[in-house]
């Protein structure tokens, strides 16, 4: 039977969810379903944040975030604006999205209103199911725009990850005899005695020095609503219908953090296989995207500046050839710079092992939405560790070049810990570029690292010196690398693709019709 599919999506297409959204729809519409998307957009026509060009060939009905983020820049607060910019679940420092712990009740019900109206005005007449993705105020919104339509949620991760934040914070700040509006007073970031201050609260309440150091660094300004969006996001589990999470790491995670009575289906992401697949590149034809995403196109940025304020020379693609002209090999990072991700890590392991190799490797960084990162930009830290003229940033760049990317390395490395899913390990897989990743969340069960069917490898998390270890073992033995290329192929091929992971949603939406 041929259904009629809503979705909707609060963010503006710049992380993983995105894509599973743009892959899922694009299957369904090839097998005969009939689809309507909601989700915010950014920017104008060919930005990939902007809406209708991300998602291009769908039923989209945007959710224009441009008004709010010039709003934003002006001093105003863009979460009261006509249509209001979203909060986040990362802290992504000064910008137009903040922690959703930072947003008050007043912006909260808010964003509810525009959401439900939005939702309300260009729902689909007679939707079968409505797909949501995330977990926040937009459950809300549907439970009253789509009242009598069953709905399914997809938990990414990310709001798995904010909400155990807020249960640390939460305890943490009832252990000193205080509140989180309380602390955001008391530890503001402009407080020039905050450290004094925590050390105090801290004495006091006889704190271990693992929560001293998260009672000192965590910025409460930006938390000092934790309690009020806890009750929020456990209102929007039970308002979700059929929860799905798209790994077990997150299963059991969700199951722990929101008191479900039930387990909760696994629906892990899928990959578009005929387009990550290896490419066998050629030296020149390496050398050419190269150029082209260092030098003729540049996208890489430093702090405080736009894409393209890292730009590279002749001469620093020069560096990448061994004195017999040949290339360096290529370790490639992907993702954003986010805390999770652990770019801090694999620059100190990139250190240590590319003094143990003959040539030594260069680094291409991948990624990094312009303007957001948490710690340390990557290019300070790559500056601090003198390896600055072996990482090459080539920013933020469409998932459609993602392949040649993939294609172009040798080895993929992402120390990510806890990564919920982790689709573009497999991505890597599926081009022949064998991942190096730690031992925890998804990626602990995509991986296997022994064995006769080893795909990839695994280290430890948080731990510089076996990530070197394990990238100077991986790259001085090339028939290694290539017997775990072939199995990663292999095991994507046969586990992975959107046409199962639609199959799966299929059943989800199947089983939301029945109750």
């Amino acid at each position: 039977m041929a259904l009629s599919v809503d979705t909707a999506v609060l963010f503006y297409p710049r992380g993983g969810s995105a894509q599973v959204v743009r892959y899922l729809l694009h299957e369904l519409n090839a097998l005969g379903h009939t689809t309507r998307l909601h989700a915010g957009s950014l920017g104008k026509s060919g930005d990939y944040s902007h809406a209708a060009t991300f998602y291009q060939g769908l039923n989209l009905h945007p959710f224009d975030y441009n008004a709010a983020h010039t709003a934003w820049k002006r001093g105003d607060n863009p979460q009261l604006c006509d249509h209001p910019f979203h909060p986040s679940y990362e802290d992504r420092g000064t910008c137009p999205d903040p922690l959703f712990t930072a947003v008050p009740q007043q912006a909260a019900d808010h964003l509810t209103r525009t959401w439900t109206r939005h939702l309300s005005e260009h729902r689909s007449s007679d939707p079968d199911v409505l797909h949501l993705h995330h977990l926040s105020h937009l459950q809300t919104s549907a439970a009253t725009a789509y009242r009598h339509t069953p709905r399914v949620t997809t938990l990414h991760g990310t709001e798995l990850k904010i909400i155990q934040g807020m249960r640390q914070r939460l305890s943490l700040a009832r252990r000193t005899g205080h509140s989180p509006s309380d602390l955001a007073h008391l530890l503001h970031s402009s407080n020039p005695r905050r450290e004094a201050e925590a050390s105090r609260l801290a004495r006091a309440a006889s704190l271990s020095d693992a929560d001293t150091a998260v009672l000192t660094s965590t910025a409460w300004e930006k938390w000092a609503h934790s309690g009020y969006w806890l009750q929020r996001l456990h209102r929007a589990a039970r308002q979700a219908g059929q929860l799905a999470a798209v790994s077990e790491h997150d299963q059991a995670l969700a199951s722990r953090l929101l008191h479900l009575r039930e387990e909760i289906p696994v629906v892990p992401n899928g990959v578009d296989t005929h387009t990550f697949r290896p490419l066998n590149l050629d030296h020149t034809t390496r050398l050419q995207h190269l150029r082209r995403w260092l030098v003729d196109e540049p996208r890489g940025w430093a702090p405080g500046g736009a894409a393209g304020s890292i730009r590279y020379t002749d001469a620093d693609l020069k560096r990448l050839h061994t004195p017999d002209g040949s290339l360096r090999p290529l370790l490639l990072w992907v993702g954003r710079f986010l805390d999770f991700k652990r770019v801090p890590v694999l620059l100190q392991a990139f250190a240590s092992a590319r003094t143990r190799l003959t040539p030594p490797p260069a680094l291409l960084m991948w990624g990094g939405y312009p303007g957001e990162y948490e710690g340390d930009h990557p290019a300070d830290l790559a500056e601090k560790l003198g390896i600055a003229d072996d990482v090459y940033f080539i920013g933020w760049r469409g998932h459609d070049e993602l392949p040649l990317g993939l294609d172009c390395a040798d080895l993929m490395v992402a120390p990510a810990v806890n990564e919920p899913f982790g689709m573009v390990y497999l991505e890597a897989q599926a081009c022949g570029t064998p991942p190096i990743t730690t031992s925890t969340g998804g990626p602990a069960r995509l991986i296997t690292s022994q064995g006769p069917r080893a795909d990839g490898w695994l280290v430890p998390p948080d731990d510089p010196a076996a990530l070197a270890d394990t990238v100077t073992g991986a790259l001085t033995d090339r028939t290694e690398r290539r017997r775990r290329a072939l199995n990663a192929r292999a095991h994507v091929e046969s586990t992975y693709s959107w046409a199962r992971t639609a199959q799966h949603y299929l059943a989800l939406y199947a089983s939301a019709l029945r109750h």
